[in-house]
């Protein structure tokens, strides 16, 4: 191995710690400095045992700056799908670690820019499938008198980040569909019946929970006509304002998805089929996202 090679095995992929003072530990330096002119200048002996004395704190409290940082090893990151601009839930776990490390300040490094962990979350401003390069750890211990932060770098963290949210959600075309059942010749809104018979294993939606909480049994609607809706969203990269395209399309999911109600998803160089349960949901905003 060459001394090229051996310098970025060991520098280069090496996580740093850098220590500045802040204001308050610029003052005890300068205060420092200017007692030991003094002590020195005026032969003051009492005087420079002193500065000595405060000095050798000073310089613990520096030693203890880092080796703070220095102990915090084993970093384990996710984070949580979210939309932009909204929080985004920042889950950090160390192997090893002080137990005040709540008193630290983390943010997420990309791109020369800078995102910060406040409680757990983060927000993010665009949409995108976003990579983040280093998490950067800050602390102030102990006393406040030093700045210390460290880069630790991430492999392969990765977050999808929404289109954002609209504050209203838009109107929808739901289309009804023919579900399993009888036909009723009276036929009434989405849901209409002509019996009740037991329960022999149907599905749970077929079950009268009104006559189960008034008589304690399970029956069924028998003879039902199920109808159920679903909406057929398709992406149109040609409109003129992108973003609002792609924020209305987010919203309206996320309504039908609390709502119970089937969407599919064509942007035109993929399609999901119809569905309703959260992993689907999860699947068609991550599309909207890379869009």
């Amino acid at each position: 191995m060459n001394i090229k090679d051996w310098a970025q095995k060991h520098f280069k992929k090496k996580a740093r710690i850098y220590i500045l003072p802040t204001r308050m530990g610029g003052y005890l330096n300068g205060l420092i400095f200017l007692m030991f002119l003094l002590s020195v200048g005026y032969g003051n002996n009492l005087l420079l045992v002193f500065t000595l004395f405060l000095f050798g704190f000073n310089l613990l409290w520096l030693i203890q700056s880092h080796f703070y940082l220095h102990s915090f090893k084993g970093l384990s990151l996710t984070i949580e799908d979210s939309f932009a601009r909204e929080h985004a839930l920042v889950q950090i776990k160390w192997e090893n670690g002080p137990e005040e490390a709540s008193s630290i300040e983390t943010s997420l490094e990309m791109n020369e820019s800078s995102y910060p962990i406040i409680q757990g979350h983060s927000s993010f401003p665009l949409r995108g499938l976003w990579t983040f390069s280093h998490l950067k750890v800050v602390s102030r211990m102990p006393y406040g008198l030093y700045r210390a932060w460290i880069y630790f770098p991430l492999i392969d963290v990765k977050a999808y980040v929404y289109p954002e949210r609209l504050k209203e959600v838009p109107p929808l075309n739901i289309k009804n569909l023919q579900d399993e059942g009888e036909l009723n010749a009276h036929e009434k809104g989405l849901h209409e019946f002509w019996g009740m018979g037991p329960y022999q294993g149907e599905e749970l939606r077929r079950i009268s929970w009104k006559h189960y909480a008034r008589l304690g049994t399970l029956v069924v609607k028998e003879g039902e006509r199920f109808s159920s809706s679903e909406i057929q969203f398709r992406y149109h990269p040609e409109l003129p304002d992108k973003e609002l395209e792609l924020s209305r399309l987010a919203t309206q999911m996320v309504y039908c998805h609390e709502n119970e109600i089937q969407f599919s998803l064509d942007t035109g160089t993929g399609k999901k089929e119809a569905d309703r349960n959260q992993y689907h949901l999860k699947e068609c905003l991550r599309e909207l996202s890379k869009c």
